[in-house]
């Protein structure tokens, strides 16, 4: 393969190949090989291994091909060296002509990558540039830089063709740029250095800010360039970056304003937070000192940076998550008012519609909740109300978080998992158990092996979802629960959550709805049974066979009594319970 490089002759030079196949020494040949063709494949595989091996590049493992990577990337390499200036750079002349350009460019990679040609890291080439046959080479290295240079002869071999190079220091035209006021003569140097510094456009004021409120050269361009670590644009640190109060982090304005309006906009109170750490964690209860500063200056750069009315959304969401952990803060039930409860009583009367509101349960409030619990008042609507024996499974559906007791109702699709829109408490739609991730959970042993999981009671929908409808229903009536029916049938019209082109919508179920299952389908009309077994505080083990007994109590980790001789199976059975 023809590299393009010139070789002393090997004298018999013995080295070690790190291809698998070749653990025993070979001897490099004497001359290069003759298929030109090949070095393009080379380079497109980034199968650099055996160049590296065996013509000898001074350089560390995968050096060649990190910075060809760097090379290969869209805009000006300086965008991504960080404080890379002139001082790496040399002017390449007296290039040939009638080469493909990323032939050429890679011929000048691995020339100046070589350490017998005074070379090092290379991190990128600029060809061509707007002199003809001519190239500018940057290195990791100011250094190596300057041993190229220093070097006297330079010689590139194209297709068997030795070419000889003028290599000399990167020198950047002579500008005269006015010096203003407020630069010091012993910075000057460094104003102009900054103002004319290639594949940067600095603007004069922003020099001038660099300059004034830094030491030296490095740390005025360190003041000057910021790598936005979401977008990773190269920005100005003193006008386009956005420090975050509480962690310190820093972004550009563009990804502040784009991140806060969204999450403003889509999401919870809870979820304004760092982008980059995810802190602070404002998901505890109550409002504490530390999450009442953080939100405090948020508020200020969310004034400053963003638009108007998302800024007055953010002050209505901080408000109500402040008034919600209030312990005595209700809102009505029927308006957008909210109120304190003082009062030793569970109505409460809105001053604003007139209307009134439980305050425990806070459900509209009704004559029949008078004098009694509001489990008993629920059971009531239940059986009583015809507007809840109408959505009767909509109304058993719905939920409290088991965390922070807000109120929502389940768009039913098959899966149990549910994540609270307030508090992001996770946990199971059939049992409240929680679900947790390995160590958090500290049932057993066996958990930190454990993905996200919940440890389901046996009365869980987990469980009793796999049950026919007759045991469900067998299970009520043994416990003496009465079970309503209402003669309906067509489609079931549960709203579940279902995948479409269009992404996750919410439609009705549209399931057959047997006469029987009161206008629900089988999967439906079984969770509401559940439901009612759950409500009911109903025991499934009256109902389980000797098997399920048994590996009810595997599951729980007890162990299992053996059946006494001559016992009979009934006996045993209810010994087991």
């Amino acid at each position: 393969m023809d590299l393009g490089i010139a070789f002393q002759p090997a004298k018999n030079k013995v080295c070690s190949s790190s291809i698998p196949s070749e653990q025993n020494k070979a001897e490099v040949p004497a001359k290069s090989p003759t298929c030109a063709a090949d070095v393009d494949d080379v380079f497109k595989s980034l199968e650099l291994e055996n160049i590296i091996n065996i013509y000898k590049l001074g350089t560390k493992e995968n050096d060649i091909t990190t910075c060809i990577g760097k090379r290969q990337l869209n805009g000006p390499f300086a965008q991504d060296l960080g404080l890379v200036d002139n001082r790496h750079k040399i002017e390449v002349s007296r290039l040939p002509g009638g080469f493909p350009e990323n032939k050429l460019k890679n011929k000048l990679t691995i020339y100046f990558q070589r350490r017998p040609n005074g070379g090092g890291e290379v991190l990128d080439v600029q060809y061509p540039t707007d002199q003809p046959n001519q190239a500018y080479v940057t290195f990791c290295n100011p250094q190596d830089a300057e041993r190229v240079a220093r070097k006297e002869e330079h010689v590139l071999t194209l297709n068997n063709q030795k070419f000889p190079l003028q290599v000399k220091k990167y020198e950047r035209p002579e500008v005269n740029i006015p010096i203003p006021e407020g630069v010091s003569k012993e910075k000057s140097h460094i104003f102009q250095s900054l103002l004319t510094l290639d594949g940067r456009s600095f603007s004069v004021e922003d020099v001038m800010e660099a300059v004034q409120s830094s030491r030296d050269y490095d740390s005025a361009l360190r003041y000057l360039s910021h790598e936005c670590p979401i977008c990773s644009d190269q920005v100005s640190f003193n006008k386009k970056i956005v420090t975050m109060t509480y962690c310190s982090c820093a972004i550009c304005e563009g990804c502040f304003k784009a991140y806060f309006s969204s999450v403003i906009k889509e999401k919870s109170i809870v979820n304004v937070v760092c982008p980059i750490c995810n802190m602070p964690n404002v998901n505890g209860s109550g409002c504490t000192e530390d999450m009442m500063d953080y939100f405090n200056l948020l508020d200020i750069q969310i004034r400053h940076y963003l638009e108007p009315e998302i800024h007055e959304l953010f002050q209505r969401k901080l408000r109500d998550r402040t008034l919600q952990e209030m312990p005595n803060f209700r809102w009505c039930a029927h308006c957008s008012f909210g109120l304190l409860h003082e009062a030793d009583r569970l109505r409460m009367d809105c001053p604003s519609c007139g209307k009134s509101t439980c305050y425990q349960c806070k459900s509209p409030w009704a004559p029949q909740h008078e004098g009694i619990t509001c489990e008993k008042f629920r059971e009531w609507q239940l059986y009583n109300n015809p507007e809840y024996q109408a959505d009767r499974l909509e109304h058993f559906l719905s939920r409290n978080c088991p965390n922070c007791t807000f109120r929502f109702y389940l768009s039913k699709g098959g899966c149990l998992h549910f994540k609270c829109t307030q508090c992001q408490h996770e946990f199971c739609g059939g049992c409240n158990k929680p679900f947790r991730v390995g160590s958090a959970c500290s049932f057993s042993k066996e958990c930190h092996l454990k993905g996200l999981h919940a440890h389901h009671p046996r009365n869980c929908l987990y469980h009793l979802r796999d049950w026919p409808v007759k045991r469900l229903q067998q299970l009520l009536r043994v416990c003496a629960v009465t079970i309503i029916h209402i003669c309906c049938f067509g489609m079931c019209t549960v709203l579940e959550h279902k995948e479409t082109s269009d992404g996750v919508v919410e439609e009705q179920c549209g399931r057959r709805a047997p006469v029987l299952y009161s206008g629900y389908c089988k999967l439906h009309y079984k969770e509401y049974l559940v439901e009612l077994i759950n409500n009911h505080s109903l025991d499934p083990a009256v109902m389980f066979t000797i098997d399920e007994i048994a590996t009810e109590l595997q599951r729980w980790k007890l162990s299992v009594p053996e059946k006494m001789e001559g016992e009979l199976a009934a006996h045993y059975q209810l010994r087991l319970r």
